[in-house]
């Protein structure tokens, strides 16, 4: 087929969609919706996983995380992971010195919420946690003013707290917290340094919490049980590239400790910023593949009103296609118009549902805690799917014309 006979197919096609206004609104409004909602699904799944890969980035490209229970998402600890053995400052110990791909090991103990006090002032929500010199260079977190906890302060035991940003704007709203006496759970402690603010993760801000020396936390919680203090390790390799060796040799290393025969599963779980993306996904996945089906039924209603309009459409102008049979007009070019009338119906409601659904992304972004994004290859998909509803939709009707026979065509009344 010609290139000349394609542009008059078109012209055709379009000429037609002018003509009857009414008829072709509603079907272009019902792909619009169909890609619409197509596009709507994919911003918000798109969306979730970007928000989540942005959230696991802030903990750190390349830190790494072990404890005794296994990573998850809003899955409870089983009681097998529950009654497993804690970790101990030996194994961390262990891993330092073992582990040739590791730069860093923070032990880091974790109390849900502290009571802190200073003067009138008190919050009950800060997290309390026990750490070591070392959580500020494996963290990459760094106090903002003042200091953090030393080696001194570790074999003192001494009572000393950095603030996160909300618990300073909690106590100290007008002036300066540095060597000021609070008190946690009735001890007091100088207050020495002010964290850098951190932001928000999936929502809890990470600038609530309160850090003091690990030593000083065995002090005064020694038998806290799960789940208000848990133990966990966080482990810096040499570079990004070094996240798998490390995982291996920190695998290696505890169970060789923990006294684990060959084949027998680990007691402890240890996860990277790539493995909790996995856990994500796998969570997700069946979530996706729902909300996906979901938008392609819209879609797929959208175009049994396309093959029922392109259908009416043939039955009105069967003398028309009589006409142009008579006076030379190929099966083919029959063919070609009716076919690209529909594609030319799909793809403006297709073009007017990525418009609606870029809209509706932007408006959640900015009135809803749900994110969304529109990626590119997401506007290609949604183009390229209403060109197919087009396609698939509208051969039949299109068929059924071409085959029409010129003379049974011009006696139609």
């Amino acid at each position: 087929m010609r290139l000349d006979d394609i542009k008059e197919s078109a012209l055709m096609a379009i000429d037609t969609l002018r003509t009857n206004k009414l008829r072709s609104s509603l079907t272009i409004l019902g792909v619009g919706v169909g890609v619409l909602t197509v596009i709507f699904m994919v911003a918000i799944i798109q969306g979730l996983n970007r928000a989540f890969a942005d959230q696991i980035e802030s903990l750190g490209s390349n830190t790494i995380f072990v404890s005794k229970f296994e990573p998850s998402f809003g899955r409870p600890p089983g009681p097998d992971e529950i009654h497993r053995k804690d970790l101990t400052m030996d194994d961390v110990e262990a891993l330092r010195t073992e582990a040739p791909s590791i730069v860093g090991v923070s032990p880091i103990h974790r109390m849900l919420s502290a009571t802190m006090r200073y003067q009138d002032k008190q919050t009950d929500t800060p997290i309390l946690l026990g750490v070591t010199p070392y959580y500020e260079f494996v963290q990459t977190q760094y106090v903002a003013s003042g200091r953090f906890v030393n080696d001194i302060d570790m074999q003192d035991r001494s009572n000393v707290v950095i603030l996160g940003v909300d618990v300073k704007q909690a106590l100290f709203p007008y002036e300066d917290a540095i060597d000021k006496e609070v008190r946690i759970e009735g001890n007091p402690y100088r207050v020495i340094g002010v964290m850098e603010p951190l932001g928000n993760f999936f929502g809890q801000s990470r600038d609530n919490s309160i850090f003091i020396p690990l030593t000083t936390f065995d002090k005064y919680y020694p038998d806290r049980p799960f789940p208000e203090v848990v133990f966990f390790v966080i482990v810096r390799p040499r570079s990004r590239a070094f996240v798998k060796p490390a995982m291996d040799e920190i695998t290696d290393i505890l169970r060789r400790r923990r006294r684990l025969a060959p084949g027998e599963p680990n007691n402890f779980g240890i996860s990277s910023q790539d493995s909790l993306l996995d856990v994500y996904n796998q969570l997700t996945g069946a979530t996706a593949l729902v909300l996906t089906s979901i938008s392609f039924v819209a879609l797929m209603i959208g175009g049994i009103g396309v093959m029922n309009i392109m259908l009416v459409s043939v039955t009105e102008r069967t003398k028309e296609i009589g006409v142009r049979k008579a006076v030379g007009a190929t099966k083919l070019n029959i063919l070609s118009q009716f076919l690209i009338e529909a594609v030319v119906l799909t793809a403006i409601g297709g073009v007017m549902g990525l418009m609606a659904g870029e809209l509706a992304s932007l408006l959640m972004n900015a009135y809803s805690p749900l994110p969304a994004y529109v990626p590119l290859w997401a506007i290609g998909l949604g183009v390229g799917i209403s060109g197919a509803v087009g396609i698939v939709f509208g051969l039949w009707p299109a068929w059924k014309a071409a085959r029409l026979n010129p003379i049974d065509a011009l006696r139609w009344e």
